[in-house]
Parts: C-alpha cells; structure tokens; sequence
C-alpha cells in the first residue's frame, strides 16, 4: 500500500465502502463471540484491524491512522485519574468503618422476618452508593443478611434478589463508581450530571422494588433476631474465601461485628454532599479519603501511615488494572472509527426512520417545550 498521502483525500461514499468501515467490529465480534478470546486481547486486535481499514478508507498511512485512536485517548485521560480517587474512596469507605457504620445504623432498629427483604435491599443500595461496588458491597452484606434470614425464617429467594439489587443499584448511578466514571469519560459527560439525569429514575425504581418486596414479606414471621448471632454462624469457608477475593470487605465483617462509632458515617454525607454542591468530583472523593482517614484514626480503625500504604496504595493499584487498559483500547478504538465515520450511514438511517414515524401528541408537547426553553443563539 502506498504511503504516499499528502494530496489523496478519503475514498469516495458508496454502499460497499460503508460496509467495508464495519470490519473492525465485526472482527471484534467474530473474536470475542465465537472465538472467545478474553476482551483485553481482542481489542486491540480490533483497533489494528480499524488503522488497516482507516488506512484504506482516509488513504492515510499508519501513523496517521493511529494517530486518531491516540487523540481520542487523550480526550479522557481526566477519567483515569477520577477512577483512581473512586477505587480510593471504595477502598476507605469498607476499611476505615464507614460501611460497618451504615451497615449497624440500618440494623439498630431490629430486624425481623418480615423486614429482612426491604431492609437489606436498602442497606446495600446505601452501602453501594458509599463505596462504588457491586461485588463488594454483595460479599459484605450477604453472608450478614442470608444467615439472619435463615435464623428468621425469612424467604432465601427474596432476600438474595434484594441484595443483589441494591449492590447493583450503587454500582449503576454512585458517583464514584468505576462503571459510572468510565461510561461517562467514554460519553465526555460530568460525572455529577449523570448522576442527576439518572437520579429520578433509579430512585423510582428503587420505590417500587422496596414496595413489592414489603408487600412479599407480609405474610413472613414478625420474630425478632440477633446480628451478633447471625455472624456468629458465618461458616469460617466464608471468611476463608473473604481473605482471598475480597479482604476489605472482610474487614468490613469484623468491624460490624466488633461496632464502630456512628461517627463513622460522616465522610459518606461529606462525599454526596460536596458532590451535589457543584465541587470538582476530584475534590469530593478526596474530602471523603481524608475525612474517612481523620476520623477512623479517632475511632482506632486506621492510622495515616496504613490509611496510605493499605488502602490508599492497594486502591490506586488496582485502579491501574484491567479497567482503565481496557478503556484506553475501546476509545482508541472508537476514535479510529469515528475518524472515517464508521458508524454516520448507520446514524442517518435511524434518523430517517424516527423522522418518518409519526410522533404522539405527548412528544409534540415535550420537543415544543424543549425549543421553547432552549437559549437564542
């Protein structure tokens, strides 16, 4: 192939050519699906595959190909750096006692086997909001919960799908979630202002789950049981396989079990509330950091010296780890792509189609409203 480029513009549109530009994704297709390679190899095998068909397309050469997948990794490197602070933050949160706080705060009440459903639905949404994982939040929480169950004689299936549903609700709209940071530096969006387009819609569903999983419990056992006993049941291969996948939130476990001080739960307000003040995400995960290292050093759960070489050191490690390599190929990626308008024929057939559907009268009122509202110039 020719390198010579400087006078050569891109390739003429045409249907074959615009067929052409989607072999990088259907190799990355044809890799993962039915080859199933793991994704960090498969990717980058699709990004050369997308400088081979920019090189043809754009009649450019490699370096000029490669270039574009480069910029568009350039343009969210800021991400990298806030999904530092938000494994950080996680990492502090279940280490220091703030999750143990809100964990014995929910259970201070008692619980029976009427409110074992809602409550642990409310307490991992609450807990995967503070700490920003899913898995996490499900490790800590379900040996608790499923062992009360069982004492209570309360419904196992219920009681998994509330758990698996608020560890999943944080992990999904928390602003220090890796998911949440990496899908909004992938969109180029603020953090916060996700946070608050998605806020209604979550919390509605949250409604709703916590009303029909009160209403499922009603004919359960209204008894009253003990936390101390149900971690006291905990079989050890639980704390054995704890130690090995996931010591924080064993951590977590011991500190429920010895208590921590209510004051514990202060650095999760300080990072939602700084958050909806407008502040620089940075900034917010790190007064939560800070505040959660000043105050566990009070309550004995950490020193500043193992609040920076366990927790803060062991966060910022594994945030350099499969997501972040991962993201770096998928925006290189789409970069490439978008050099050559990969994806723009199939962006004006879905534009043609909803112009040509007919919209309700609902729709009329919203997009005059939207038009009615939008700034002169």
């Amino acid at each position: 192939m020719s390198t010579d480029t400087k006078n050569k513009g891109p390739r003429e549109e045409s249907v074959g050519l615009a067929i052409f530009k989607f072999l990088p994704l259907l190799v990355f297709i044809l890799l993962v699906i039915f080859l199933q390679l793991d994704l960090l190899v498969a990717a980058p095998i699709a990004v050369f595959a997308a400088v081979v068909v920019s090189m043809y397309v754009n009649r450019n050469n490699f370096d000029a190909a490669f270039e574009f997948g480069v910029n568009s990794v350039r343009s969210i490197v800021m991400v990298f750096f806030v999904s530092m602070f938000a494994y950080g933050v996680g990492e502090c949160f279940m280490a220091t006692g703030v999750g143990a706080a809100i964990i014995n705060l929910s259970l201070a009440a008692g619980v029976t086997g009427q409110t074992i459903a809602p409550l642990s639905f409310i307490l991992t949404c609450l807990l995967s909001l503070a700490t920003g994982t899913s898995w996490g939040t499900f490790a800590a929480c379900a040996p608790i919960f499923l062992w009360l169950n069982y004492i209570l004689g309360g419904n196992t299936v219920l009681v998994l799908g509330a758990i698996a549903g608020g560890s999943c609700f944080g992990d999904n709209i928390g602003m220090i979630s890796d998911t949440t940071v990496l899908s909004c530096g992938m969109q180029d969006i603020k953090i916060i202002d996700r946070v608050k387009h998605q806020g209604p819609w979550s919390l509605i569903c949250v409604v709703l789950t916590l009303i029909i999983t009160f209403a499922m419990s009603l004919s359960l056992p209204s008894t009253q049981g003990s936390l101390a006993e149900a971690l006291e049941n905990i079989p050890p291969e639980a704390y054995a396989a704890l130690e090995v996948e996931r010591p924080a939130a064993l951590a977590l476990l011991e500190q429920v079990q010895t208590g921590v001080p209510i004051y514990m739960a202060i650095p999760f307000v300080v990072v939602i509330g700084t958050a909806f003040t407008g502040m620089n995400t940075m900034l917010c995960l790190g007064c939560g950091m800070v505040s959660a290292m000043i105050l566990g050093t009070f309550a004995g759960t950490c020193t500043p010296m193992t609040w920076l070489n366990d927790m803060v050191l062991s966060a910022f490690g594994e945030s350099g780890s499969w997501a972040i390599v991962m993201m770096m190929w998928v925006a290189a990626f789409g970069g490439i792509m978008n050099s050559m308008n990969a994806f723009q024929p199939l962006a004006n057939l879905v534009s043609q189609a909803v112009q040509e559907c007919p919209p309700s009268d609902g729709l009329v009122r919203y997009s005059v409203r939207r038009r009615q509202r939008r700034p002169v110039g």
